[in-house]
């Protein structure tokens, strides 16, 4: 079968998920990109749609990208899902037999990676320049409730009703962990009370009843409206643009970096481990020591002392 008609299957098939998945347009966006590199790969190497091989899979999942960077293994694991997800779709339509990626594995790196706390000028610049467009209010609402200590689990299920306004406080809590109010400076709430307005008016829109113990915060939807392996993706996703957004790219830097700046600086402010696993909400003190970078608390930790708030 030529690989212009299996494209064409596949795409179909992708773009039929969307709503019974979850699936986002910018996913199948993903998915379609990937899966036409890899039908550009095998055709290179003159294998026709009917004879894969998992070894082919193998190759592509492994191969260089552009300048012969070696790709991460997220990558390589999201290499593998696509063309895994397009077998399926060709078995299901009986087009294929077997799936050649069922054997083929990534593996995933062991342990965690070292914090790459941002900086404090960068921790300001993402909360004042951390949006893709004017009216965005949901990347500085993820921001905030990182910086306040929250997890992506936290930040994906903090609603409207979590705020409180007049006593400058936010809860957080309440899932995994003991519940927790951690105070707001003043920008931090005129950011949310940005964001609640926004969220008010979007569920006028949408006809939809406001509950302020439900509609979310940091989120375009309630969590549980979300395909469970999506969420914290999208937390990520969200982090990853704002971080885009204010130009803070240098290398090492990741959605966790928000989040293991408001534990650093907590740490140069109090010198307290206790204090940073409260922050976080974290039972384990040697887990919250796991996001504390010894080279940014020598350069950065004097200043914090020195500053009241996030700023540069």
């Amino acid at each position: 079968m030529a690989w212009l008609h299996v494209e064409s299957i596949v795409m179909s098939a992708w773009h039929g998920r969307q709503a019974a998945t979850g699936m986002t347009p910018m996913t199948a966006a993903r998915y379609v990109r990937v899966f036409q590199s890899f039908v550009r790969y095998a055709t290179a190497h003159g294998v026709d749609s009917g004879v894969v091989s998992p070894a082919l899979c193998l190759e592509f999942t492994n191969a260089a990208l552009a300048g012969r960077v070696v790709p991460s293994p997220s990558t390589r694991r999201f290499r593998l899902t696509v063309v895994r997800s397009a077998f399926q779709v060709l078995r299901e339509a009986g087009l294929a037999s077997s799936d050649p990626t069922s054997e083929l594995r990534v593996e995933w790196r062991q342990g965690r990676p070292a914090p790459c706390p941002l900086t404090p000028a960068e921790a300001w610049r993402i909360r004042v320049a951390g949006r893709t467009s004017p009216t965005d209010t949901l990347r500085p609402a993820v921001v905030t409730v990182a910086l306040a200590g929250g997890s992506h689990q936290e930040i994906s299920a903090v609603a409207i009703g979590d705020v409180d306004v007049d006593q400058a406080r936010l809860r957080l809590g309440g899932l995994s962990g003991p519940e927790r109010w951690r105070p707001l400076d003043a920008a931090a709430v005129a950011t949310l009370r940005t964001r609640i307005v926004a969220q008010r008016l979007r569920w006028r829109r949408l006809h939809r009843a406001w509950d302020p113990l439900v509609v979310p915060l940091a989120m375009h939807r309630p969590v549980l409206e979300y395909p469970a392996g999506s969420v914290a993706p999208t937390v990520s996703m969200n982090l990853s643009r704002a971080l885009q957004g204010a130009g803070v790219t240098r290398a090492g830097i990741r959605p966790r970096s928000v989040r293991e700046f408001a534990a650093n600086r907590t740490y140069a402010l109090t010198g307290r481990v206790e204090d940073v696993a409260q922050l976080l909400g974290l039972a384990s003190l040697d887990t919250a020591a796991g996001f504390l970078d010894d080279s940014w608390q020598g350069r950065w930790a004097r200043r914090c002392a020195q500053l009241s708030s996030f700023d540069g």
